[in-house]
């Protein structure tokens, strides 16, 4: 029986997701603001607009695109996964939800230089940039001590929520991917379901197997 992955996503986005979650020989169950209660075996938290900055005591100094009924469904389901030991993958916006319920912060709105990094493009463009990796960690163990990312994203993890810990970062120290110490929850700012592996690029498909064996083995699958 295929491992069943509930893929919470914006409206507009499907299709890579899914796609990396059947290469990898799960069931994708995708959806905008799934129902927090329906059977799965694990979460991939994708990518998307802003959080309301409430959810972390903050008002507005820079977020957009804020979905309130995704945020409370996710924050939702996070909450569910830490309770029943359920694994979680959160991509870009995911990697920012974890951190925000776990009691962590974010940079609202990164400062111009390392916007020129992050953020996309005027075109539109992903942008890329290499980043270090912590060694004996889920990315560390898949791809050595550094790897080269794609980049779309105005806003970053500050502080960080209890039990989790940063395992890669850029230049200038921001952090690009997180995992927890006790539970299985693994996260990164970049997004692996873009990532070919085409010219020597590094393949994010590893994640999404890394991911789905992890569930095979908490769920028995």
């Amino acid at each position: 029986m295929k491992p069943r992955i509930l893929i919470s996503r914006s409206p507009e986005s499907r299709g890579l997701y899914e796609a990396a979650v059947e290469k990898a020989g799960g069931e994708p169950l995708s959806f905008h603001c799934p129902d927090p209660e329906m059977d799965f075996d694990g979460l991939i938290l994708a990518g998307g607009g802003d959080m309301d900055p409430s959810e972390f005591s903050e008002k507005n100094i820079g977020s957009f695109d804020i979905d309130i009924p995704r945020d409370k469904v996710e924050l939702a389901l996070v909450s569910r996964c830490i309770n029943e030991g359920k694994p979680i993958l959160g991509i870009c916006r995911g990697h920012q939800v974890v951190n925000i319920a776990l009691g962590g912060s974010i940079y609202q709105d990164l400062n111009p230089n390392l916007l020129a990094i992050h953020a996309q493009t005027p075109e539109g463009e992903n942008r890329t940039h290499p980043i270090r990796l912590s060694i004996m960690t889920m990315l560390g163990d898949l791809y050595g001590t550094e790897m080269t990312v794609n980049s779309s994203h105005h806003q970053a993890n500050f502080k960080l929520g209890q039990g989790l810990y940063g395992t890669a970062w850029d230049a200038y120290g921001v952090i690009e991917a997180m995992q927890h110490g006790s539970l299985p929850i693994w996260t990164v700012q970049f997004h692996p379901e873009q990532m070919t592996g085409a010219d020597g690029g590094p393949d994010g498909q590893k994640i999404f197997d890394f991911f789905l064996e992890q569930c095979r083995k908490i769920c028995g699958n």
